[in-house]
């Protein structure tokens, strides 16, 4: 989604169009008491078990030692079965404000690929806790917030640069950090429905805007690699006549693979007069294509890069095309069921149950975003263990064949003189931004819209990923991740 200098315009439509109702249901999660929830981090050692317990008995609070047997089942009893994963990340296109820094004195040599073979592939399995914070470190009223036992003086020193943002009101969401299968912060700060005081959780589901493009992408490869299409072949002949009367001209040359990497000349769909003015109104892909179709491209396709979610909606009606499925149907069945994402999806509505609600500030109500009017360029639902799980699907080969995977992550469009989107970046893949991270390897993409912004970030050679999700569009989700991967490289 846009870069985050177009923020302030988007708060400003976002007041305005702030009245209309936000979608029903209340988030299925616990009601805030007022204290923090502690989650802790399932271990086959006895010695992390042995330390968990230690934190309990030491607990200031007084709260009592629980048995063996006893945490055992509580531990079955409020485990959730995820398989935490490698994920890329989202970097701001201004410093931190939490942490200056200055992104063109870093190395953006593109790399077009880095071997996944090493990427480990273990479940860890975070456990819920009730009762206070870890004791790391004090605890800030008014702030609710759910965190992990830290793992090492890396995962203590994210917890409490976490916690100490979220006691400043400058983060609210979700944060997840992995190095090598293992968790190092798993966090959650602020409030999911400001209105009814639901916290958000580690487990909340956040719309995460055009992290979607990640998934988009895979489903054309995956369909490429089962024969339905080819990345060269022009778009217009899997559109005519289903979702255009006839092909403009100037599309003709227009191929698939130029959807996907910006490539197409085709103008924002975002940018358009009424389009953010609709987007709590139910629509189709059709409706969606027709209002750029007659409309003259920005360069001669393939000569340049400017970024278009009107892309990834072509891509989508494509993947409607050769599949003869809904587009959310096609991504359940190549994607989220085999890989075991179970909360992750596109709903033509809203999410279901339990996601988070938009904000464009903490006070102010962003409008409800319809699902048909993001559809397969930000219309993704998830949350930060799914998206982990997603990456791991990466480095294991589980998502795609070696050849595929190595597809998605090869540079196909060099960024601008200043980044794509503005941000740190040297190359565009398919629906990745290609780039470095002190000298390492990156892949990540951002998302951000009336009341979202999500970072998802993988260092593939160095088996870490940060997933940092909000509900509030002004959250520097960006620089909060970058500082968090830092944290992690310093291991």
């Amino acid at each position: 989604m846009p870069n985050h200098p177009k923020i302030a315009g988007f708060l400003m439509l976002g007041t305005a169009l702030a009245g209309g109702v936000l979608p029903l249901g209340t988030p299925v999660i616990a009601a805030s008491t007022g204290g923090a929830v502690v989650v802790g981090i399932d271990s086959d050692h006895p010695s992390a078990r042995g330390h968990a317990r230690g934190r309990r008995h030491d607990d200031p609070r007084g709260k009592k030692r629980q048995s063996g047997r006893e945490s055992e089942s509580q531990q079955q009893t409020l485990l959730r079965d995820v398989t935490l994963a490698l994920t890329p990340m989202q970097k701001g296109a201004t410093d931190s404000r939490a942490l200056p820094y200055n992104w063109q004195k870093t190395d953006t040599t593109a790399n077009s690929y880095s071997d996944q073979n090493s990427l480990s592939d273990i479940t860890n399995r975070p456990v819920q806790t009730a009762g206070g914070d870890s004791g790391d470190s004090p605890r800030r009223p008014g702030v609710p917030v759910t965190s992990s036992a830290p793992n090492g003086r890396a995962g203590a020193a994210m917890l409490d640069y976490l916690r100490d943002l979220a006691a400043k009101k400058q983060f609210t969401g979700s944060a997840l950090v992995m190095r090598r299968g293992q968790v190092l912060a798993r966090f959650a700060a602020g409030e999911a429905d400001e209105e009814r005081h639901i916290p958000n959780r580690p487990d909340t589901i956040y719309r995460v805007m055009s992290i979607t493009k990640q998934f988009t992408s895979m489903l054309v490869l995956k369909l490429r690699d089962r024969g339905l299409l080819k990345l060269d072949d022009p778009i217009c002949p899997y559109l005519v006549p289903q979702y255009i009367n006839a092909c403009p001209a100037a599309w003709r040359p227009i191929t698939i693979r130029m959807t996907l990497t910006h490539t197409s000349g085709i103008p924002n769909i975002e940018n358009l007069p009424g389009y953010l003015a609709n987007v709590s109104r139910p629509t189709t892909p059709r409706k969606l294509i027709q209002q750029f179709v007659n409309l003259p491209l920005l360069f001669k396709p393939g000569t340049s890069w400017s970024y278009t979610n009107s892309g990834y909606v072509l891509a989508g009606a494509i993947i409607q095309a050769v599949t003869h499925q809904p587009y959310g149907v096609v991504l359940r069945k190549l994607i989220t069921e085999p890989l075991n994402l179970r909360h992750t999806g596109y709903s033509t509505t809203f999410p279901p149950r339990g996601f988070a609600k938009g904000y464009l500030m903490l006070g102010k109500p962003a409008p409800p975003l319809n699902g048909s009017e993001l559809f397969s360029a930000t219309g993704l639902y998830t949350t930060i263990d799914d998206i982990a799980r997603w990456d791991r699907a990466f480095g294991s080969f589980k998502v795609a064949p070696p050849a595929t995977v190595r597809q998605a992550f090869t540079p196909q469009a060099k960024c601008p003189p200043g980044g794509c989107l503005n941000l740190p970046s040297s190359a565009y893949a398919f629906g990745w931004l290609v780039d470095r991270l002190q000298g390492h390897v990156l892949r990540y993409h951002p998302g951000l819209f009336m009341g979202y912004t999500a970072s998802n970030m993988y260092l593939p050679n160095d088996d870490i990923e940060v997933v940092v999700l909000s509900n509030v569009m002004n959250t520097d989700t960006a620089g909060i991740a970058r500082h968090l991967a830092t944290l992690a490289l310093d291991l």
